[in-house]
């Protein structure tokens, strides 16, 4: 039975390479390809992630360039390497943990933990909260050990810091789990131990490097791509904080949590439990700041609450059913398995395991991959659209290129965010902010310069209506001479689901 609940997720992960990969992920993929091809970073090729992210996603790009495989082949191959290595880590921490040495309690939370690195994460498979989880599981399992009064050797200690920093550092937001930790540690412990451990110090570090980072190597990030991005990328998102605190996700991970952390508290009196709840709440602030909503910023809080119910349960029955080792065996195996399959049967139920895979033949994005072979000789496109979606993951799989230094609209669709103050639907050029005026001219001279085969125009900008009329990314460049000029040379191709297709006029 226990071969099973390892066997089944190695299974599972295979399924992952198969397209598509997540549209993020093609999209984080296909700017670390640019950068690493030469384009400057965050002047040739902006986007609003932080420097630390594309420094992490250039090894599947690096490796994709020494052997054979395409990037997304190699991501999701690293990907998978890294839950192995992880799953290792955490498996031999457990150990660690004085409070997990039960029969029980060790032999579920490695399953338990393999199950949150394979199956819970589906269509969200690679997404940054998805590896932060993955690299941060060991940081978590030390923690409680270190919660309970273990000291971890020097060597193996740093290692888990810098691991974690490394991922948590990838988007500000996450720093919020190690402080939660951190914090906890240090009531419990005084801040004499708290100074002298070097897991906090490790993280601190990563953590400060890569803001110096943002000022000196990735300078254009810190002076202007981040302003860019708090004006602009801000607004967007259906959610502010109360909403996300609300949403469909959160609200039941939020209850989940503070009810399996009361259990933890009061029933199984174990201090590991308690980091492990700070992990939990931390991760749960990390995903309330992003205020965006959307469903994997949760992933690493849903994470920590089912880890909290195995850990109770198990804590429990180990605590008040005392059999010797040997007499454990059967119950173990029948407790572990029948709560693996349960937590097996809610996922595939809250999401059907691979759809994404199993559809992406006739989905937009795999229809979108055939007009593209079959009309756009260069594989190059520009798309005006406020979504990255079909866009990526189909240009990773046909090896095309975006001949803009934007992947989507979103700065646009900041500036547009509201339309109280707009006598017209669009502001003339003379009148426009810095930036928007930076991005009315970088698009035009990218589409006059880049000559791509195909424009894509999205016609749901993703904006309010305004005086009754929808925004138009068309006629919005066609204000601008240099684009007005370079459409000329392109003829309608078709519509298709909601998109108009432009293609480049043959004698050209």
């Amino acid at each position: 039975m226990l071969v099973l609940l390892f066997a089944l997720p190695v299974l599972w992960l295979a399924g992952y390479f198969f397209p598509p990969i997540n549209h993020d992920v093609g999209a984080i993929l296909d700017v670390t390809g640019r950068w690493v091809d030469g384009e400057k970073l965050y002047v040739q090729v902006i986007d609003e992630n932080l420097p630390l992210t594309f420094i992490v996603h250039a090894l599947p790009v690096l490796t994709a360039k020494i052997l054979p495989g395409g990037v997304p082949f190699w991501f999701t191959a690293w990907v998978v390497a890294g839950i192995f290595a992880s799953f290792y880590a955490c498996s031999r921490l457990v150990r660690l943990v004085p409070s997990a040495d039960h029969a029980l309690t060790e032999a579920l939370l490695p399953p338990v933990l393999l199950f949150l690195f394979t199956v819970l994460p589906n269509e969200h498979f690679g997404q940054r909260e998805h590896i932060m989880f993955v690299a941060s599981a060991p940081y978590l399992i030390a923690s409680m050990a270190r919660a309970e009064g273990v000291r971890l050797r020097r060597a193996g200690a740093i290692a888990i810091g810098l691991v974690a920093g490394i991922f948590f550092a990838m988007k500000p937001y996450y720093l919020a789990i190690p402080a939660a930790v951190e914090l906890f540690l240090m009531v419990r412990r005084g801040w004499r131990p708290t100074l002298a451990d070097p897991i906090p110090w490790a993280i601190f570090a990563v953590a400060l490097g890569h803001l110096v980072l943002m000022y000196t190597v990735f300078s254009e990030f810190g002076r202007f791509v981040m302003p860019m991005a708090l004006e602009s990328y801000e607004p967007i998102g259906d959610a502010g904080w109360e909403q996300v605190l609300t949403s469909n996700v959160m609200l039941p991970t939020l209850i989940a949590l503070l009810i399996f952390g009361a259990f933890a508290i009061f029933l199984t009196r174990a201090l590991a439990a308690r980091a492990l709840l700070a992990f939990g709440i931390g991760a749960a602030v990390s995903a309330i700041a992003q205020a965006k909503g959307w469903p994997y910023h949760v992933l690493p809080a849903l994470s920590a609450a089912i880890l909290l119910a195995t850990f109770t349960l198990s804590q429990t029955i180990d605590r008040y059913l005392p059999i010797s080792r040997s007499g454990h065996r059967l119950p173990v195996a029948v407790i572990s398995a029948t709560l693996m399959v349960l937590l097996y049967f809610q996922a595939a139920l809250y999401t059907p395991p691979f759809y994404k895979q199993r559809q992406y033949e006739d989905s937009i994005g795999g229809i979108l991959r055939h007009i593209v072979e079959q009309n756009a000789p260069h594989r190059t496109i520009m798309t005006l659209s406020p979504g990255i979606y079909p866009f990526w993951p189909m240009l990773n799989y046909v090896q095309g290129r975006m001949t803009m230094r934007f992947l989507t609209m979103w700065v646009i669709q900041g500036v547009y965010a509201d339309c109280e103050d707009f006598p017209a639907l669009y502001n003339a050029p003379d009148t426009m902010g810095d930036t928007e005026k930076f991005v009315f001219d970088a698009v035009s001279e990218d589409f006059a310069k880049g000559k791509p085969d195909l424009l894509i125009l999205d016609t749901i900008p993703g904006m309010p209506r305004c005086q009754g009329k929808v925004f138009d990314y068309l006629e919005y460049f066609q204000q601008n001479k240099v684009f007005a000029d370079a459409f000329e040379n392109y003829e309608h191709l078709m519509d298709f689901d909601r998109y108009k297709i432009y293609r480049r006029k043959k004698h050209h």
